[in-house]
């Protein structure tokens, strides 16, 4: 009886100690949530600067919690959840179920990208080789020599832009009764994760054309008709008023002055002609031309006042040569843009000098002229974080192609960093080339110009529109243009 009494207090003992030591096993295991080691990393990170903690669980990377070691009931650890990640386009469907969910974590776009080979038909449309090729790559891939296209008309940064990859952090919930606790943690860190990571970015529109001289008539349309901009404009309308920056060049003075200085064509405009131009898109003028002085410093004078009074502004002109020396600055988004003009066009048969008589100095307003010293301010601005335009006004008017003096000046300007030279004086288009990753449009021909209807090639013309993202030129859209007296319209 004794005996039988010792058992059963062995026996009781010993489920005691089994009982004591499952809830001590029980009591002294982990929750985690398993993290894959690619995501860990910048999780950790963020936890640690962030100082979210987080509640009844443990983060875990993937490798640690698969060194974490085996006891006879098996590894010392639950698992409440495990996260891994996924990378889809926007155009993909989720496979979202029940016990999972995806959070938004990094977005980057790729663009379909082609060789951006600027070539002209007899048309003037740009020519499209037989075995064009594209390549999809992200703007940092997309070399010097290549353009991309948009995708179902969408630019790179736009909502709803197809070739987005978006990455998500996929957590799959397999504590049912942890489920809420654990999303809510997961909504916090995944969305400041997201903040972390740089948005796609939009480009910044960057456009230019060429002369516009609007006496003639074209400026009575523009300040007497109701509809004067859609007669004058048409279609090029839809495509001059989507740019962040619009640059034309104005071939005239604006004044009320008769004094005209003794050359064989002298322009002037009405200063309210600015505004319906305004309305047009453009908000930079160059003035850089052999018309600029065409009235005279008085008249140059009167036409710095009323670009400033119409808050259009220019650069490489100004009351002094210290004035015309400053570039323009703006900025679109986080792009910074430097903008400057100059003159290095000859001397007319009439005998005007624009180098002599139109170039500014200590003393005298004027413009900017073709010099080493600009140069090496392009240099100093690309070396300041901008991104550098540089309009000229050169070359031989009704030349077809840029004489050996234009291509040495304007490739210089770009291997001093101007990510694009737009060109004009010649009166017809030129080429456009691509050199050391930057665009050189050698003469972009007369946009607005009344009374070229004899001049070969002269009504020809072009909007050349660069999309910026980064300081590099990533679009690159030629729109040809014809003119046709006081009216110009995109050529079908």
């Amino acid at each position: 009886m004794k005996k039988n009494a010792c058992i059963l207090v062995s026996v009781f003992s010993t489920v005691a100690l089994v009982v004591a030591a499952f809830a001590l096993f029980f009591s002294c295991r982990k929750t985690y949530i398993c993290i894959e080691d690619e995501l860990y990393a910048p999780v950790f990170e963020l936890l640690c600067t962030e100082e979210i903690l987080p509640g009844r669980f443990t983060v875990i990377s993937q490798s640690e919690f698969q060194s974490i070691s085996s006891t006879f009931a098996g590894k010392t650890a639950k698992v409440a959840a495990v996260i891994t990640i996924e990378k889809r386009f926007a155009f993909q469907p989720s496979n979202e179920v029940s016990d999972k969910k995806a959070y938004l974590i990094k977005s980057a776009d790729w663009l379909p990208v082609i060789a951006d080979d600027l070539e002209r038909n007899a048309a003037g449309l740009q020519a499209v080789p037989p075995d064009l090729g594209v390549k999809l790559k992200t703007v940092e891939e997309i070399a010097g020599s290549e353009r991309a296209l948009t995708v179902a008309g969408a630019y790179a940064g736009d909502d709803g832009y197809n070739f987005r990859e978006n990455t998500y952090a996929v957590c799959s919930f397999l504590d049912g009764a942890m489920a809420a606790e654990i999303d809510a943690w997961c909504a916090v860190v995944f969305s400041k994760l997201k903040e972390k990571s740089a948005a796609p970015q939009s480009p910044a529109f960057v456009a230019a054309v060429g002369d516009i001289m609007v006496a003639r008539g074209v400026q009575e349309i523009l300040l007497n008709e109701p509809d004067g901009l859609e007669q004058v404009f048409g279609s090029t309308l839809p495509v001059l008023q989507k740019n962040h920056i619009l640059i034309g060049n104005l071939e005239g003075a604006v004044t009320d002055s008769n004094s005209n200085t003794i050359k064989t064509y002298t322009f002037k405009f009405n200063k309210a002609v600015l505004e319906p131009l305004k309305k047009c898109g453009f908000n930079y003028f160059m003035l850089t031309n052999n018309h600029c002085y065409d009235y005279g410093e008085k008249g140059f004078i009167d036409t710095l006042n009323a670009l400033k009074e119409a808050g259009i502004p220019t650069s490489g002109a100004g009351l002094n040569i210290a004035e015309a020396r400053q570039f323009y600055h703006t900025e679109v988004g986080n792009q910074k843009f430097s903008i400057i003009s100059c003159g290095a066009y000859p001397a007319e048969n009439s005998g005007f000098d624009g180098k002599k008589k139109a170039a500014a100095t200590e003393t005298k307003a004027g413009i900017l002229w073709q010099s080493d010293e600009l140069i090496e301010a392009v240099k100093a601005e690309k070396a300041a974080g901008f991104c550098v335009i540089v309009n000229v006004h050169g070359g031989e008017e009704y030349h077809f192609k840029p004489n050996q003096k234009q291509k040495d000046f304007y490739e210089s300007l770009c291997d001093a960093g101007a990510a694009a030279v737009f060109g004009s004086h010649p009166h017809v288009l030129q080429p456009s080339v691509r050199h050391a990753g930057s665009l050189i449009v050698y003469s972009l021909g007369n946009f607005v110009f009344n009374g070229m209807e004899d001049m070969n090639g002269a009504e020809d013309s072009e909007i050349v529109r660069l999309g910026f993202i980064g300081g590099k030129i990533v679009y690159c859209e030629q729109y040809p243009a014809k003119l046709d007296k006081t009216r110009v319209f995109l050529k079908q």
